[in-house]
């Protein structure tokens, strides 16, 4: 016989029961059950996401390895600015020079293509006393329908506008901005403008004035690869 002081000790209140154990299982397959539904919704949404993202990555990818297809133009841009005083005489004047390669302006470009635009501001005689002057072009028309994959020089980007500070007697470089155009921008219109330059030019303690000397615009259209006919092929003549 077992004597009492023997016998295997039980905490109070803790009597086993098939019952308990199986409401035991149930809540920790709850538990994970709800652990799992948490990570499925966590994670669903982003595959979602990204299943929606990979069809525009994959048409810029495709758009990148075709050919370049442009039919290029020889439209060009160089605006001229000067000072005068109130008495009419000039103070000073100057040149903005543009161009791009291959030219798109006055021709028509495809998807998928690139040109470069170049750009340099040059103010041939400044006026006594001018500390600097600012150029800036508003390029907003052409982003509308190009990426810009680089750009090297002193000029740089805020939203759509490029710009620069040109300090007498030093000389600004040239600033090079490389453009793609995006696919599914065909037939619209790109436009650079002389009313899309602007130049503040700060003399003494006040900014000054300048004049546009002459004003134009140009402008180049997307056009599909199938109408410039060149599937496979390269730059147009």
């Amino acid at each position: 016989m077992y004597e009492a002081g023997n016998r295997p000790a039980r905490s109070r209140g803790a009597a086993w029961s098939p019952s308990r154990t199986r409401r035991g299982r149930r809540g920790a397959w709850g538990l994970g059950a709800l652990a799992a539904a948490l990570l499925l919704a966590s994670v669903v949404p982003g595959d979602a996401a990204a299943a929606q993202a990979q069809p525009a990555a994959a048409t810029r990818a495709a758009a990148a390895r075709d050919p370049e297809c442009i039919r290029p133009g020889n439209a060009w841009l160089n605006p001229g600015f000067y000072w005068r005083n109130v008495f009419g005489s000039r103070l000073g004047e100057g040149t903005i020079h543009e161009s791009s390669y291959p030219n798109p302006f006055g021709g028509r470009i495809a998807p998928g293509s690139t040109f470069t635009f170049r750009w340099r501001p040059e103010t041939t005689r400044n006026p006594v006393g001018a500390q600097y002057h600012v150029h800036r072009v508003n390029l907003a028309s052409v982003m509308a329908v190009a990426d810009v994959e680089s750009v090297t020089g002193p000029g740089t980007f805020s939203g759509t506008t490029l710009s620069a500070q040109e300090t007498p007697p030093q000389k600004l470089g040239d600033t090079v901005v490389r453009f793609r155009i995006r696919p599914g921008t065909e037939g619209r219109t790109a436009t650079l403008s002389s009313a899309d330059h602007s130049l503040t030019t700060r003399w003494l303690f006040a900014n000054i004035n300048n004049i546009w000397e002459n004003t134009g615009s140009i402008s180049f259209t997307v056009a599909s690869r199938a109408s410039l006919g060149c599937d496979s092929s390269s730059v147009l003549g």
